[in-house]
């Protein structure tokens, strides 16, 4: 199973925050988390300029704004987490720029699993969940606003590769500490420009081909590697819009699902999710759906 056992949760005090503390009392066991460190990074505001009395009393020696903050954080995640958690978690507030510094806290601290809100990274802190996603050499989970914290019904998006073959093992893991949850598993099947243009019935053509190969390259992945078919639903989705991440945003939401979970190339910040640029497409979507992405 991936090594989440030290986790990394970026905190930008909006309600974000209280979601991100729920999914941790809801899922540290299952995720095998040991140790969760719960950031937020600030600007410099030591030196205000400009401001009213009361104001800089605000932020006056007597009133440290990072003690005030880290009060403040360890309040709300005591009153969210509970006393007995099973891990331990440890709040920092630190200043710098939130996208640097959370890379290098991801890198120093040998994390894991990199937890961020899809809300928090797309208004007002200048860096987005996609281009951390992009950037980040751990695993990391977008957790979007009005997402739901129980993990139940598991989206895993196939290839076929070992990447893929990753994030359908992890699945399977999970599915083994909870038997409750559902796995279904998906291959989105690419059409050629010319039959979005000549379709005749459904089933026949270049769309039929296409299909009974994807299904035979299926059952040689699940022989291959010994997979059991019966612990999980496969469905085969056709790329009829020319967007994969539209069908798998679809499909997850007629699902009901309450995570996608999906495979990496690597650790290299240059290579491609899996699907090219699918996750990126995902993690911009207005999407209530958290995306784990799996490197490996």
């Amino acid at each position: 199973m991936q090594n989440f056992s030290r986790t990394l949760a970026a905190l930008d005090l909006s309600k974000m925050d209280l979601a991100i503390f729920k999914f941790l009392a809801t899922n540290a066991s299952l995720l095998g988390i040991k140790k969760a460190y719960l950031l937020h990074i600030m600007p410099d505001f030591s030196k205000p300029k400009n401001q009213e009395i009361a104001f800089q009393k605000q932020f006056a020696p007597e009133f440290p704004i990072d003690e005030r903050v880290k009060s403040k954080l360890t309040e709300e995640a005591k009153e969210v987490l509970g006393d007995d958690i099973g891990f331990e978690f440890e709040i920092n507030v630190r200043e710098g720029k939130p996208y640097d510094k959370l890379l290098h806290w991801t890198k120093v601290k040998e994390i894991g699993l990199l937890i961020v809100g899809k809300k928090a990274f797309s208004e007002g802190s200048g860096i987005t969940a996609k281009r951390v996603a992009r950037n980040a050499r751990s695993n990391i989970l977008i957790l979007p606003t009005g997402a739901e914290a129980s993990i139940k019904k598991i989206i895993v998006p196939l290839d076929f590769s070992k990447h893929s073959l990753n994030a359908l093992k992890l699945a399977l893991e999970l599915k083994g500490k909870n038997q409750d949850i559902e796995i279904h598993a998906t291959y989105v099947v690419d059409l050629p420009p010319e039959d979005y243009y000549s379709r005749s019935k459904p089933g026949t053509g270049y769309r039929a081909i296409l299909v009974e190969s994807a299904k035979a390259a299926y059952h040689q992945f699940t022989e291959k590697h010994e997979l059991n078919p019966n612990n999980f639903e496969m469905t085969f989705l056709e790329n009829t819009t020319n967007s994969v991440a539209r069908h798998l945003q679809q499909f997850a939401e007629e699902k009901e699902a309450s995570l996608i979970l999906m495979g990496a190339k690597g650790h290299s910040p240059f290579e491609n999710f899996l699907f090219g640029s699918v996750t990126e497409k995902l993690a911009d979507a207005p999407f209530t759906v958290p995306i784990l992405v799996v490197r490996g």
